[in-house]
């Protein structure tokens, strides 16, 4: 099976909305750091530990979800061969358990006798 690059061109866009929703959230918990602090805390300082806070964030999530891929990995092998049970197996995010629910759908409606009875329900 092909190896797919982790990042893509393609997904400039989405990159930006990820880095835009990264800013927005940041000045929002820098606003909220301000108000808690009661402005004694100075904008510079407020954003730098919300923007880094919130990246640390989502680095967690970018490294779970890159694990969790991994993880998914030899069971996607197994259902594009063909597999009557690609023992695809559970993970965390639902983003990922929506893209292999979407695989094992496909592979129901193109080859729905090679599904077992435990993929289908």
């Amino acid at each position: 099976m092909e190896r797919y690059p982790l990042v893509s061109p393609k997904n400039l866009p989405a990159y930006a909305a990820v880095m835009g929703t990264w800013l927005v959230i940041s000045a929002a918990l820098a606003a909220g750091l301000r108000w808690l602090t009661n402005a004694s805390l100075p904008w510079a300082s407020a954003v730098g530990f919300a923007a880094v806070a919130v990246m640390l964030g989502m680095s967690i999530m970018f490294v779970a979800s890159v694990v969790n891929l991994r993880k998914l990995r030899p069971g996607f092998e197994r259902l594009a061969d063909g597999a009557a049970d690609p023992e695809i197996p559970p993970v965390w995010c639902p983003v990922l358990t929506m893209a292999t629910r979407s695989a094992l759908d496909l592979r129901a409606r193109v080859a729905p006798d090679q599904m077992s009875e435990q993929e289908l329900t």
